[in-house]
């Protein structure tokens, strides 16, 4: 709205206004009578009373109410006095108008002018929507206040060199550290303690969003980070939130211990309970009539499923514990096919399914055999048990620069869009009605991917409504390290090391960085732990992260090396653990990123 405007002479009577000030103010409905007309005081509006809403005008503080309200109205008057008896120059205040239309904010402004006449210039702006917005924006923060201070959360932020600019939440207590404490220290140096977070952040501002969790003394916490973007879209530092997971974590544990024992105490009878079954139905026991046949013959398909069921969950239960051993053997692709099709040939035949081979040689793949070809065997029951008599079941393999990819194509009914996030999830069937047509315990899919995930590859598929599926996964095809146990199916155990760079001169810090990297990795792979090598190299990475001229990222990677050395150096007996071989393993392969993404310069 326009800036409404008045002269006033000496005693405050309005002696001319604009057009504005001549029409009522926001305030007050469109046809009511201007507030102060030419020719009558100004401050009358501001002492007149309405008997049914109270006053006309009200303090800055709209909360404000009976002495107070008074003291507020009075200090204003005094204010136009004081400017009217040329007393002072200027005075400014905000005050609230409540009329027919609610209540209206305005910034008011009496001045002075020069002269041998007794004049001053009242200004009324409008700012009301500023006000509101003001009031939203407290609001809002209030609101976000309490959500922060009340749930078990930690809101942080991070710039682009490291530092925390936010650190926030009831959550705080349980990282142990104090919110107060922490704003402007790098988060390499207060969060030392929590690798996790560490890696969490160097992806982030990399670009990429990830969620991760982490252990912190004896509680659990949800980590997600994200890469904050500026408005070109460069990476300006990180965002992040961390969530109290405990009792979430704790529960999800009970309920894969309770699993995993009742699934150990089910395998042993279930193995007696078998044999047993076999041996009748192989007549040790006498010639069994046609009717008791066919109830042995059924009860062990049964026994038989839930024995693969149970070995499906203890086999999920390892490899989500880290608690699975991978060998690493050269493997031929093409054979591992034609071993597969030969396993499912018979049942194949039995359900009027064409088993066709479409590939040739290939290049060799590290890994274990047992666990690819189970990812294979899998893939193509499930094609042929979702195919109809006479379709056919195209197994392909192709190899691409780096990786082997293996695709099972069939005819079946396909998969809408909507259902493919339930694919890969533990116990997900896509028909999860009483009558499916096709059993299973949901299990098959999720195995496959963690096996595939182990093995540093991919795995997925591509499929429409009626048009069949191609499910695939590929492994690489070199490798720079052994398969390890992961601590999570959805992050790989394989360790990819990058072999140091023969082909490019190596000078001032990052050679000594990867020296330092090419040393330590000996330690990864070796089969007997040699201590006084990872002492050695322990006090190399100390010393290396103690000098002057390198970025922080590349310091706490040392740090991390060391602490991941002085791990390994404790083990007890001749061989490393693998907790501690993956620990080092993941510091080395962040350190020698760090090392080899920046141009080389000298230490100082």
């Amino acid at each position: 709205m326009p800036t409404r405007a008045a002269l006033l002479d000496g005693e405050g009577r309005v002696v001319a206004a604009n057009r504005a000030w001549l029409r009522p103010p926001g305030s007050e409905s469109p046809d009511a009578p201007a507030l102060a007309p030419v020719g009558t005081p100004y401050l009358a509006e501001f002492l007149q009373r309405d008997h049914d809403a109270g006053p006309r005008v009200i303090s800055v503080d709209p909360k404000a109410s009976g002495e107070r309200q008074t003291e507020g109205l009075r200090a204003f008057v005094g204010g136009v006095v004081e400017v009217l008896e040329g007393r002072r120059p200027r005075f400014e205040a905000e005050v609230a108008r409540v009329g027919a239309r609610g209540r209206c904010w305005f910034a008011i402004q009496i001045s002075a002018l020069e002269g041998d006449e007794h004049l001053a210039l009242a200004t009324e702006a409008d700012v009301s929507a500023q006000r509101r917005a003001q009031e939203a924006l407290a609001a809002s923060e209030g609101r976000l206040r309490t959500i922060v201070t009340g749930a078990p959360i930690v809101l942080f932020a991070i710039d682009g060199d490291g530092l925390i600019t936010l650190f926030d939440g009831r959550g705080a207590a349980g990282l142990g550290v104090a919110p107060e404490r922490v704003a402007g220290r790098s988060v390499f140096e207060v969060f030392a303690h929590v690798p996790q977070l560490l890696s969490a952040v160097r992806r982030a501002m990399a670009g990429e969003t990830v969620v991760t969790t982490a252990p912190i003394g004896s509680m659990t916490f949800e980590l997600r980070c994200s890469p904050a973007l500026t408005r070109d879209n460069r990476i300006a530092g990180v965002v992040g939130i961390a969530t109290d997971i405990t009792e979430r974590a704790r529960i999800e544990r009970l309920k894969n211990e309770f699993v995993s024992i009742v699934s150990h105490e089910l395998r042993t009878p279930l193995t007696s309970i078998r044999g047993s079954l076999g041996l009748l139905g192989g007549g040790v026991a006498g010639q069994l009539p046609s009717r008791a046949q066919d109830l042995v013959k059924i009860a062990l398909t049964n026994t038989e499923r839930l024995i693969r069921l149970v070995n499906d969950i203890l086999d999920l239960d390892k490899i989500e514990t880290g608690r699975l051993d991978l060998r690493s053997d050269s493997l031929d692709p093409a054979e591992l096919a034609d071993h597969a099709i030969a396993e499912l040939a018979a049942y194949a035949e039995a359900s009027g399914v064409a088993l066709i081979r479409e590939f040739g040689r290939t290049g060799d793949v590290r890994g274990d055999r047992d666990r690819l070809l189970q990812v294979l065997i899998n893939l193509l029951s499930n094609a042929i048990k979702f195919s109809k008599p006479g379709d056919s079941i195209r197994l392909e393999i192709e190899l691409g620069e780096s990786a082997v990819r293996f695709t099972v194509c069939d005819e079946g009914p396909g998969i809408a869009e909507d259902q493919m996030p339930k694919l890969f999830r533990k116990f997900s069937q896509l028909d999860e009605s009483d009558s499916r047509a096709a059993g299973g315990s949901g299990l098959g899919l999720a195995i496959s991917k963690a096996i595939v995930d182990a093995h540093g590859g991919t795995i997925g598929v591509t499929s429409r409504p009626g048009a069949g599926a191609r499910f695939h996964f590929e492994i690489p095809s070199e490798l720079d390290d052994l398969p390890r146990p992961r601590a999570r199916s959805e992050s790989s155990p394989y360790i990819r090391l990058r072999r140091a760079r023969t082909d490019r001169p190596r000078v001032g810090r990052d050679d000594e960085v990867l020296e330092l990297v090419d040393r330590a990795r000996t330690l990864v792979l070796a089969a007997r732990l040699d201590r006084a090598a990872a002492r050695d190299l322990q006090r190399r990475a100390e010393e290396l992260a103690r000098r002057r001229g390198l970025p922080v990222a590349m310091r706490s990677g040392l740090l991390r090396v060391a602490t991941a050395l002085a791990g390994l150096e404790q083990d007890v007996g001749e061989t490393p653990t693998t907790e501690h071989r993956r620990a080092l393993a993941e510091a080395l392969s962040a350190l020698e990123g760090e090392a080899g993404s920046r141009p080389d310069e000298s230490i100082h």
